[in-house]
């Protein structure tokens, strides 16, 4: 029997590598306040995205198990340019997974009423959010 991750895409078969995805918290309206943001996910010489672009994909690495390096940033009009977001206390910027796993990083918006221009957010990391058995 297998274990599955299920969205709006189906279901993804866990195993033979580690598997991301993102997750936009409903707190403070965060969906509303960020609309375009990156994630990318890399471990040696392998990286990968995941964006406000197709928010619903899911990653899964060649194989690749441990600890992964993560940099999660969001688009920022005002200066045209991405702008790096730091971790939320108890989380850093490294998530890990197991090849027979799937990990998550949660992005939230520091609140619902920023200065114009000026939106922060924090994110988080849960590590081996789901599993099958090895």
């Amino acid at each position: 029997m297998s274990a599955g991750i299920a969205n709006s895409s189906g279901t993804i078969q866990l195993g033979n590598g580690a598997q991301f995805w993102v997750y936009l918290s409903p707190q403070n309206d965060t969906s509303k306040m960020i609309t375009k943001w990156q994630v990318t996910f890399s471990q040696g010489n392998w990286s990968a995205s995941i964006s406000s672009d197709n928010p619903t994909e899911q990653i899964q690495t060649p194989g690749l198990s441990g600890t992964f390096d993560i940099k999660v940033e969001l688009w920022s009009g005002s200066t045209n340019s991405w702008r790096q977001i730091p971790p939320q206390q108890g989380s850093s910027n490294e998530i890990g997974c197991n090849s027979n796993c799937a990990s998550m990083v949660g992005i939230v918006a520091d609140s619902t009423n920023p200065m114009p221009g000026a939106i922060n957010a924090h994110f988080w990391t849960t590590w081996d959010a789901f599993c099958k058995r090895a």
